[in-house]
């Protein structure tokens, strides 16, 4: 009952299902390549080759070749990509040769547009045929440029699926630790991107390799993880798949209860769908478990399913092996004989088709190495070929080339000669022109050297005269440079102003008033002309630095044209000189900068020499004043010396008068005074009469004193001897 209700369920889902076509896709693209237009219409065409390529590939040949066409009308830069999925369809219906043909189709179209992306899935199924027909030098080749176009390209979903190609390649040449590298990079890559129905599609592999290596608990935990993440997306196929292969594990390990109850789930969902690829490998899981629980009955049962669904695929193996199990089922139960008999003999038959069949498969890959290689020594013989072609085309062109060459330089030569000789005459005249340019520059240059070397020797500079040098200098510069209006101004930091020694105007000549500017007027210009030596206006009203001059000086002044250098003194900025030019602009040349270079110079040592010749003046006037103090002072000293003389004179006789002429009355009077201490000397008379002896003689010593000091009279020791 159950064989006819899982066979019923399998044939009322269709055929069309069986491999897995998206039909909902199907019909959606259908209907929308209706009202497409050309270049969407390529879109999906490409897009049905590739839904129909392993269910239909007749149909995704026929709608590969119809994107094909139309992308060579619409020089589409993707035309690589129906080729590759042509190559596909190809393979599938197991035409290899022309799968290759396609494929390498694809990898030259998509060379010639440079489109690395269909290079790389190009190398990539180029890789994974000669892999199946087991060229595995050629198909490393192609999987390991694939790879590191990917990885280029950092197209991190294909990358991962040409890991797992190159795993495959690991695992033919029993590389099995690289193999297990390869899908675990797989693995990783798609863990990053997180798309998860590639992830369990990248699981599934990983886990069967762990369990063809058996490490049967490694490919549990990877399956688990791919059992939650089919499960958390309902896609109910990839959980009947993994659900299988996780009970295949437990079987394996021998739990085979819960073996049971994941196949069992795995059974059901995949009923369910009507997907006949994966019931026979789950069938058969089934069998084997309930085998080994001596359930023979379900075993059978199970078994037989798997022997009609693989029918019905039209698999020779797995009907081998359904009719191997069959058979020992049978002796286990000890069975009609007839019955085990039978299933014995359908599996040696098939067993014996098995070998003939993978007999002629490898018949079929030799013939397809063969061919490979003959296409290959054909491709080099083409290459050589076409390279002798192009040889003697490329030889036979040169031939062409040299000739016309000869006669194209023969015809041109005339023709260059003329050209030459209309060059060198107009060479020659741009020499003459660049010559006279160049003598008006040595006959400025010539005048100014000799305005300077004037100014060298001018006598009012010389002599210090500064308002006349001044005049001169100005003048001399307006000549020279054809100016209009030359002047020189005075920087004045404390009052913050900038004021006209002198101006000039060349028409007509004269040299008007001063004139006074502000550093208010225009704080850019003062800024200006003390970071910089010259300052350059050729269009003086649009100068940064001198256009604030524009409405108070250059507009009424009809000035269009400055041209401004500074000069220093003891390293300070001092003034400056200016050349103007009235009515129109002009453009001041190297020369007149220089020029006025020069000058500037040259007023810096007018001014120098003129402050110099000050100083030399007042100091000249202190000089005479010195020296006729110092005349004077000679007289002065003189007399005072003589009158100090002469006072020393007068007190030495002051002194001799004191110690003489006033000391004798004194001491006398002193003497007397002391007698009268011992009267018992000398009579009291005597002492009284030589006391006033004494008495009168200082007395007339004090009175010619006082009458000298009365009169001025000068007293000598004459006058009291």
């Amino acid at each position: 009952m159950r064989f006819t209700l899982a066979v019923v369920c399998m044939l009322l889902l269709g055929a069309s299902m069986m491999y897995g076509q998206n039909v909902e896709l199907i019909g959606k693209l259908k209907k929308d390549i209706v009202d497409a237009d050309d270049q969407k219409k390529f879109d999906i065409l490409t897009d049905l080759s590739w839904e129909y390529r392993t269910s239909l590939p007749d149909s995704g040949i026929f709608y590969g070749l119809k994107a094909y066409t139309l992308g060579l009308e619409l020089n589409r830069a993707d035309l690589a990509r129906p080729l590759n999925f042509i190559g596909l369809s190809y393979n599938h219906k197991g035409n290899h040769l022309d799968a290759y043909d396609f494929f390498t189709r694809a990898l030259k179209t998509s060379e010639g547009r440079d489109d690395s992306l269909q290079i790389a899935h190009a190398c990539n199924n180029l890789g994974r045929l000669f892999l199946e027909q087991g060229l595995l030098t050629k198909a490393h080749r192609y999987l390991d440029r694939s790879k590191r176009i990917f990885e280029r390209l950092k197209d991190y979903a294909s990358l991962a699926y040409a890991y797992q190609s190159i795993a495959a390649y690991n695992m033919a040449i029993k590389n099995n630790t690289q193999a297990e590298f390869n899908y675990k990079k797989a693995y990783e890559i798609r863990s990053i991107i997180q798309d998860k129905p590639r992830l369990v599609a990248a699981i599934i592999p990983l886990g069967k390799f762990y369990m063809d290596t058996d490490r049967i608990n490694t490919a549990l935990k990877y399956f688990r993880i791919g059992d939650s993440i089919a499960m958390s997306i309902h896609d109910e196929l990839l959980v009947a798949e993994i659900k299988t292969h996780r009970g295949q594990c437990q079987l394996l390990k021998g739990n085979l209860d819960e073996a049971e109850r994941l196949v069992t789930s795995g059974i059901t969902r995949i009923e369910a769908s009507g997907n006949l690829r994966l019931l026979p490998d789950a069938y058969l899981t089934m069998g084997q478990l309930q085998f080994k629980k001596n359930n023979f009955i379900k075993a059978k049962e199970y078994f037989t399913l798997m022997l009609k669904v693989s029918a019905l695929r039209k698999d020779l193996r797995t009907r081998m092996e359904a009719n191997f199990f069959l058979w020992q089922t049978l002796k286990k139960e000890n069975s009609d004989n007839s019955a085990t008999i039978d299933h014995y003999t359908q599996y040696l038959v098939l067993r014996d088709s098995l070998h003939t069949l993978e007999s002629h498969q490898r018949t079929e890959q030799l013939k397809f190495h063969i061919e490979i290689e003959k296409r290959d020594k054909e491709n080099e013989i083409l290459r050589i070929r076409d390279f002798q072609k192009t040889a003697i085309i490329l030889v036979l062109a040169v031939m062409i080339m040299l000739i016309g060459i000869i006669l194209y330089t023969q015809i041109k030569f005339r023709a260059k000669i003329l050209r030459i000789n209309r060059q060198l005459e107009d060479r020659n005249q741009a020499i003459k022109n660049f010559n006279h340019i160049l003598n008006e520059k040595r006959l400025m240059l010539e005048k100014h050297i000799h305005t300077l070397t004037n100014f060298s020797k001018n006598a009012s500079i010389q002599a210090g005269r500064l308002e006349p040098a001044l005049k001169d200098i100005v003048k001399a510069v307006a000549q020279n440079l054809n100016a209009s209006r030359v002047s020189i101004w005075l920087y004045n930091d404390a009052e913050q102003c900038i004021e006209t020694l002198t101006l000039f105007e060349s028409e007509p000549e004269r040299f008007p008033d001063n004139i006074k500017l502000s550093f208010a007027q225009a704080p850019k210009y003062f800024a200006a002309i003390k970071q910089e030596k010259i300052i350059i206006a050729e269009d003086a009203r649009t100068h940064p630095a001198t256009s604030e001059f524009s409405d108070s000086y250059l507009i009424p002044g009809d000035i269009f044209s400055m041209l401004d250098v500074t000069f220093y003194e003891d390293e300070k900025l001092k003034g400056l000189l200016c050349c103007e030019q009235q009515h129109n602009t002009r453009k001041w040349t190297a020369e007149d900068r220089i020029f006025v270079s020069c000058m500037s110079d040259i007023i810096s040592l007018a001014l120098h020499i003129a402050q110099r010749t000050k100083y030399e003046e007042a100091i000249t006037v202190q000089n005479t004043q010195i020296a006729k103090m110092n005349e004077s002072l000679e007289i002065r000293v003189k007399q005072r010396t003589e009158e100090l003389e002469e006072q020393n004179k007068k007190l030495m006789e002051y002194a001799f008068i004191n110690s003489h002429v006033l000391r004798g009355p004194v001491s006398r009077i002193m003497g007397l005074i002391n007698l009268f201490e011992h009267a018992d000397v000398m009579e009291t008379s005597e002492i009284v009469a030589l006391l006033k002896k004494s008495s009168e003689e200082l007395d007339t010593v004090v009175q010619k004193i006082t009458a000298a000091l009365h009169e001025g009279a000068h007293l000598t020791k004459e006058d009291f001897e």
